[in-house]
């Protein structure tokens, strides 16, 4: 109950605190406190903070329910095992280096309640399908997008598709029928049906 004693303290060997809830105070007026959290472990009190190396780098909770954890250049998580990260992120996330998952196809980008809004993808970016990456859909700038080699489009089943089966063809298949609808319907270049041509209508025009 005395006043503090203004010396330096010395002690050769460990020092104890014996009683539950025992409080390590800092600082002329004692701002600053490290309390025994009984078969827990310490708090410390306040938004104050555990700093490392410089202010800049530290440990500190500015509220009652949010952890910060700062540093000027980089934060560096390692574990041996699983690193599990859970809740959400209010800001955007920048990476430098690829995003993978743990083992070839074991994750998935969003899920059937939770998905992503809009995707963007930079000029001449390429989306690379199969384990051997053998379709790639390649952005061509200001032009469109680019499928590789003879890889077509599918709808409903194989036998519904468009390709290019070779350089300066382009085929269209269907096992039933193409239909094409428009108000005018332009060929350029020479015309050659294999099998019977049905008229539906025809109308002669002067």
């Amino acid at each position: 109950g005395g006043a503090g004693i203004a010396a330096a303290l010395s002690v050769g060997d460990d020092v104890r605190l014996i009683s539950d809830a025992a409080v390590l105070s800092f600082g002329a007026d004692s701002e600053v406190t490290l309390t025994h959290v009984a078969d827990t472990g310490i708090l410390l009190n306040s938004t104050n903070k555990l700093q490392f190396n410089d202010a800049s780098q530290f440990i500190h909770a500015p509220s009652a329910t949010v952890l910060d954890i700062a540093a000027t250049d980089e934060i560096e998580l390692t574990a041996a095992g699983n690193l599990e990260v859970v809740g959400t992120s209010s800001t955007t996330v920048t990476a430098s280096g690829a995003v993978v998952p743990d083992a070839n196809d074991g994750a998935t980008i969003g899920t059937a309640a939770l998905a992503f809004a809009d995707l963007f993808l930079a000029d001449g970016a390429t989306i690379q399908l199969g384990n051997d990456e053998e379709i790639t859909i390649t952005h061509v700038a200001d032009t469109g997008i680019l499928f590789n080699t003879t890889s077509v489009i599918q709808f409903r089943d194989s036998a519904i598709n468009i390709g290019s089966p070779a350089d300066g063809d382009l085929d269209i298949n269907a096992d039933d029928e193409i239909e094409l609808n428009s108000t005018l319907i332009d060929i350029n270049g020479n015309v050659e049906i294999s099998g019977t041509l049905m008229l539906l209508q025809y109308h002669l025009l002067v």
